[in-house]
């Protein structure tokens, strides 16, 4: 997805790799990571699993359908982990590479580099499928200005995939099930005016970013009931964009963790917004999966997904939040930031 971040030096092959984590939010294993490169600035990254050795074209057509969007461009790729091989000459999944190259050039975006590195760590050797014998070894990611840039907006790069993950893990099922029971008590009990729940959405997203304490299990409850009304939901993405977006996502995620399903879907769902939006499709994908498993055929959270698996640029859908945000409700009050 588009980063809103400065673009690590592109012809520099150990750069770009010790870019790939901040990219993605996460240092990825055994993966094949496409980047989209336009006018000097990384405009797509993507990655997929690698697949068995026997099976090279699986990750092909994942990868080029968000792509395609970008003819004209140019592309690199950098295949991390993978099995066997015997670098430099031997390099895993060159099979892969071929293909990939093939169909990039297809769509008029020829891939003007290809290496390989066991990990994206400090000092690991990287690798290049297109001109054998020739490698380096990879900067600290840690250390780079795109890693600072990352910390400098509020974005946390995880050491994998699954320590990503963690974060949008459910609470416990009988925290979860008290929850429920109280929602369930607020669903069934009179409804108070739509301008109230708009209200409580905006409170709480403005002291999430300094808030020190979790929610309560009422606060979960009278969060997760007001999300449940589509109007309040779709007013919510307003928030994603503008002075409060961090403290939204910051909302955003807790509710991810703590609501009960199937109203879960509605609080996951804005989070894969919001970090669709800034640039984090895997923390997007991540949410939208939690979103699937809480609420199935959730229809927001489909649309979102398909949009995600078809490259669509952030600022087509930035519209839509700023949009939200312009609504009357969502000002706030007299005296309030």
């Amino acid at each position: 997805m588009t980063k809103l971040l400065p673009s690590p030096r592109l012809h520099d092959p150990g750069d770009l790799i010790a870019a790939v984590p901040h990219l993605l939010g996460f240092h990825p294993t055994d993966s094949a990571v496409l980047l989209v490169i336009d006018r000097h600035a990384v405009a797509l990254t993507m990655r997929a699993d690698l697949p068995p050795p026997d099976h090279p074209g699986g990750p092909v057509e994942r990868l080029l359908l968000p792509a395609a969007r970008h003819r004209g461009a140019t592309a690199a790729v950098v295949v991390v982990g993978g099995g066997s091989g015997d670098p430099p000459e031997d390099l895993p999944h060159d099979t892969l590479v071929d293909e990939l190259d093939d169909a990039l050039m297809a769509l008029d975006i020829p891939l003007v580099l290809a290496v390989w590195v066991r990990a994206t760590a400090r000092g690991e050797p990287w690798f290049d499928y297109h001109d054998a014998g020739t490698g380096g070894a990879t900067p600290d990611p840690a250390s780079t200005p795109l890693a600072a840039a990352t910390a400098a907006h509020g974005h946390v790069t995880y050491p994998s995939r699954e320590a990503m993950a963690e974060v949008l893990r459910p609470d416990p099922p009988e925290v979860l099930g008290r929850r429920a029971a109280l929602l369930h008590r607020r669903m069934t009990g009179p409804e108070g005016p739509p301008a109230r729940r708009h209200d409580l959405i905006r409170s709480e997203v403005l002291r999430a970013a300094t808030r020190k304490r979790p929610l309560t299990d009422e606060e979960v409850a009278e969060l997760a009931h007001a999300l449940a009304d589509p109007l309040v939901r779709d007013a919510s993405l307003g928030y994603c964009v503008g002075d409060h977006a961090i403290g939204a996502e910051v909302l955003w995620t807790e509710l991810t963790r703590a609501s009960p399903a199937p109203e879960r879907a509605e609080p996951a769902t804005l989070l894969a917004f919001s970090a669709y939006l800034r640039g984090m499709g895997s923390l997007a994908s991540l949410a939208l999966e939690r979103a699937a498993e809480a609420h199935p055929g959730h229809r927001l959270s489909e649309l979102l997904r398909e949009a995600l698996d078809t490259g669509l640029p952030p600022d087509q859908l930035r519209l839509l939040a700023e949009q939200a945000g312009r609504a009357e409700w969502s000002r706030p009050p007299e005296g309030g930031t």
